[in-house]
Parts: structure tokens; C-alpha cells; sequence
């Protein structure tokens, strides 16, 4: 850690170490949310399972936002933005969820840290923003890890490659939104009001679709509901412990870390699902977590002192 530090041209506080150390965590846990995600399976219907994931997020941070006082609530920033961010993260779930289903753990949270990657694609073709070479050097190289484990033709995977690939995008643009909301937003009212909104929706959407999904949702077992609000409870702790690191050390720094998330996807789907990545497959997953690496570092060097 302190090699790192040295490198990016500073020492590294204790209380920035820490918040190195919390969002490894944060990793493990989100980990441990998508590998019981897999375990589910199909046994509950996507719409279900996402209610009760956001539901219990609303719940936990409501509590939380309640004992910190109503004053809080004036820090929304704009209220459009929240709606969007909202949106874009019950996307990112559900697509995410959606490829577990289908995927390999490692290959879909591999494919899910494209996110950095597909940043910059939206800036130089949505924001017609100047991107360098070194950025996009760091796109290709991200492309070329793709091919490597998804391996067009092979065989292995197929058209469901799309479900990893759109949690990326939502999750780019949720971190565009996130940005402009950490300026004038408090973040824990902002995780509330995301988890709310969603809640929301995905109460309307059971409702119109009750006649279908009611029947389904009787026929789930206990063991498997059990399964559903671990995962509620891993996803939340997740989001929990992120806030614990975002006080104790800025996001560039943090941000690198977060591909820890791929080595506690690996291990999960190992010890779990006896699902081992091959070796082109864990190949590509490290030029993937290289390219998004660089591609933050670059962003951050980039950044006015």
C-alpha cells in the first residue's frame, strides 16, 4: 500500500489506508451478493427478487436517515438526477442478476468492470469530449480482455454476453450521474431516495403483472426466500460499507481497488459452484481489471491540483 502511494506521488494517510481496506471489504461483500444471486437461480422471478433487494435497502437506510434527523432530506441536489440515478442502478441489477443466471460468476462481474472503459466511450461519443490516446489505448485493451474470455465462436457463451455488457453501460452512466450528485447531494439521502424510487417502481410493475408473477412467488420455497434476503442483506451491507470508505479516502483512490472484486468472484465461484475460469478466461479477466485500472489512474493524473 505504501509502494502505491509513493507511486502516485503522495504518502498515504492512515485514514486513507483504512478506507483502502473498507472498500476491499465492500468488494468481498458485493462478491458474496452476486455469488447467493447465483445460488438462487431461477427459483424466484427476477422481479421479485430485486423488490425485496431494494425494499430492504429502502428500509435500512431510512432507519438510518431518520436517526441523522429531517434536515437531511434538504440535501437531494436535483431531483431529476436522482430519478435517473435511481433508474440506472434497478438497470444495472437487473441486468446484472439477469446474467448470473446464465454466466459464470468470474465472467460476468469481469465483463460488469467494462464500466471505466465504456466511460470513456460515452465521452468522446456522447460528451464529444477530447479523449488522449493513452485513454483509448486503455479502451482496446479492455476490448481485447472482453474477446478473451467471452471468445466470439467458441462455443462456451453466447448471446446472453448482453446482460454483463448492459451492467456496465447503466453503471457508467450511474457513475456520471453519482458525480454531479456527490457535489451538492449527502450521499446516504441519495442512496436512500435511490433505493426508495426503485422500490417504488418495482412495486408498480408486480402489481400490473400480479396475475403472473403472484402464482409464481406462492410457489418459491422457504429455503430459497432465505437465500433472497441474504442477498438483500450482503447487497445492503455492500452499499453500507462504501459509504464508510468514501469518508475515509477519496474515490481515485479507491476506485483501483475495486477490481478486488474479480479475485472474491473467482473464489466464490470455486468454493461454491466448483466453477473454475480457464485460463484464457482469467487472462482476460486481468487485462480487463489492467484496462480499467489504467483507465482511472489516467483519469485522476488528469484532474486540475
Amino acid at each position: 500500500m505504501e509502494v502505491l502511494a509513493r507511486m502516485r506521488g503522495f504518502s498515504l494517510p492512515v485514514t486513507a489506508g483504512a478506507g483502502v481496506l473498507v472498500m476491499i471489504a465492500t468488494t468481498a461483500t458485493f462478491a458474496a451478493s452476486d455469488a447467493t444471486v447465483k445460488a438462487i437461480g431461477t427459483a424466484v422471478p427476477l422481479l421479485a427478487l430485486l423488490l425485496v433487494r431494494y425494499f430492504f435497502q429502502a428500509i435500512v437506510l431510512g432507519v438510518w436517515q431518520a436517526r441523522r434527523g429531517a434536515r437531511h432530506f434538504r440535501n437531494t441536489g436535483a431531483l431529476k438526477l436522482q430519478f435517473l440515478r435511481a433508474f440506472l442502478l434497478l438497470s444495472n441489477s437487473a441486468c446484472t442478476f439477469a446474467g448470473l443466471r446464465y454466466l459464470p460468476l468470474p465472467v460476468t462481474t469481469s465483463l460488469a468492470m467494462m464500466a471505466p472503459l465504456i466511460t470513456t466511450l460515452l465521452a468522446a461519443t456522447v460528451l464529444n469530449e477530447d479523449v488522449p490516446r493513452s485513454k483509448w489505448a486503455m479502451v482496446v485493451l479492455g476490448f481485447i480482455g472482453m474477446l478473451m474470455v467471452v471468445r466470439p465462436g467458441g462455443g462456451q457463451f453466447n448471446w446472453t454476453v448482453i446482460f454483463p455488457i448492459g451492467a456496465a453501460t447503466t453503471f457508467a452512466c450511474f457513475q456520471v450521474a453519482s458525480s454531479k450528485l456527490s457535489k451538492s447531494g449527502d450521499p446516504i439521502t441519495t442512496n436512500f431516495l435511490t433505493a426508495l424510487v426503485a422500490t417504488i417502481t418495482l412495486a408498480f410493475l408486480l402489481w400490473a403483472d400480479q396475475a403472473t408473477l403472484l402464482p409464481e412467488m406462492s410457489r418459491v420455497r422457504s429455503g430459497s426466500w432465505i437465500l433472497v434476503l441474504l442477498m438483500a442483506s450482503l447487497a445492503t451491507l455492500g452499499h453500507v460499507l462504501m459509504l464508510q470508505a468514501l469518508r475515509r479516502a477519496p474515490l481515485a483512490l479507491l476506485t483501483p481497488f475495486g477490481y478486488a472484486q474479480l479475485a472474491f468472484a473467482a473464489l466464490f465461484s470455486w468454493a461454491l459452484f466448483s466453477q473454475v475460469p480457464d485460463r484464457w478466461s482469467a487472462l482476460g479477466m486481468v487485462v480487463i481489471a489492467l484496462g480499467g485500472i489504467g483507465t482511472v489512474l489516467l483519469h485522476s493524473r488528469a484532474r486540475p491540483a
